[in-house]
């Protein structure tokens, strides 16, 4: 088997400071093995100067990526650890940040043909985020025939904002397409987008890594907060409990798989929404099967990032990430977490 798999001491601009180091990995023979595996895949050459992806890299890391986490050589068995082939999938993308800070179509390209090779047909792909117009300028082409991937949103297009209307009135206009009866989170109620409830049997979470103004990081936890009718009522107390409730609701729990992150382009200071000043070129993939552990990791990737430019770092608004280990979503300790870093271009 022609693979390099190693833990990787990557500095990320800090002398001394790699995310393999920082996360641990047991040496071979110890007693008890990690808990979790994470993969995290780099290529310097993944995108141009502007953050683009380049298609062919990108899903040859996509699909290292999912090989490596799976364990399997084949891309069909990798994929088939996941979903099976009566599944109707779900990709949740994040694509709140615009063109240049949403998840990339060549990413989604590279998890579409690893699923369509474990047998899931074409049209039982959903492609989908909240809201239908922040898709196009993504990217993406809006699909919701018998054909092909389907693209769409919770609200099908047929809402717009509009100036002058409520908070209230928006919420009430969106309602047909959310559940009519809520779940309670923590001590808030929220309805869920009828798209995970009733259309998907299996959840692909596909975030991104980006800094976030009230809990620190925002990645594959928070990502869900576009399933739900209205996410503004979970953010009191830097979205604590309430990103990790909203994870542990069955509607989410039980049909996610596996998170696959859109590392490409990163940013650092000023998100959830786009900071042009403050976006880097990340050129990474990151897979997993817990929620927890990938955050742990989006966090330490963006204070490396923000103490290299000479910034404070954020980790101490991301308490999030810890309750949720609390609440046994998953877990944020290093010496239960195998990070695996591949430098594929290494493999060249």
């Amino acid at each position: 088997m022609k693979r390099r798999t190693f833990l990787r001491r990557s500095s990320l601009g800090l002398a001394g400071a790699g995310l393999a180091a920082a996360f641990g990995g047991r040496a071979s023979g110890e007693a008890e093995a990690p808990a979790t595996r994470l993969v995290k895949v780099d290529h310097a050459g993944a995108t141009d100067e502007t953050g683009a992806g380049h298609a062919a890299v990108v899903k040859r890391m996509v699909d290292r990526a999912v090989k490596e986490l799976s364990g399997k050589d084949s891309l069909a068995a990798a994929w088939a650890e996941y979903v099976k082939p009566d599944d109707v999938v779900g990709l949740k993308l994040n694509v709140r940040g615009g063109k240049y800070i949403s998840v990339q179509p060549c990413v989604v390209d590279a998890i579409v043909a690893g699923l369509t090779a474990a047998g899931v047909a074409e049209n039982n792909i959903i492609v989908w985020d909240m809201w239908m117009r922040e898709l196009p300028i993504a990217g993406y082409t809006l699909n919701s025939s018998d054909q092909g991937v389907r693209c769409y949103a919770t609200e099908r297009g047929s809402y717009e904002p509009g100036k002058g209307r409520s908070h209230s009135q928006r919420r009430e206009a969106l309602k047909p397409f959310y559940e009519s009866d809520p779940v309670t989170v923590a001590d808030k109620q929220v309805w869920f987008s009828k798209i995970l409830t009733r259309e998907v049997t299996a959840l692909i979470n596909v975030p991104m890594i980006k800094d976030h103004t009230i809990t620190g990081v925002t990645c594959a936890m928070k990502n869900h907060y576009g399933a739900i009718l209205n996410p503004s009522d979970l953010h009191g107390n830097r979205c604590d409990p309430y990103i990790a409730a909203l994870n542990l609701t069955p509607q989410i729990k039980d049909k996610a798989r596996l998170v696959l992150v859109d590392g490409l382009r990163a940013l650092y200071h000023g998100g959830p929404h786009d900071n042009p000043k403050c976006r880097w070129r990340q050129n990474s993939i990151v897979a997993g099967t817990d929620p927890v552990a990938v955050d742990a990791l989006a966090l330490k990737i963006l204070d490396a990032k923000r103490e290299a430019e000479g910034m404070d770092p954020i980790r101490h608004k991301a308490q999030c990430v810890a309750t949720a280990a609390k609440m046994g979503l998953g877990t944020n300790d290093p010496d239960r977490i195998d990070l695996r870093e591949i430098d594929l271009a290494a493999e060249a």
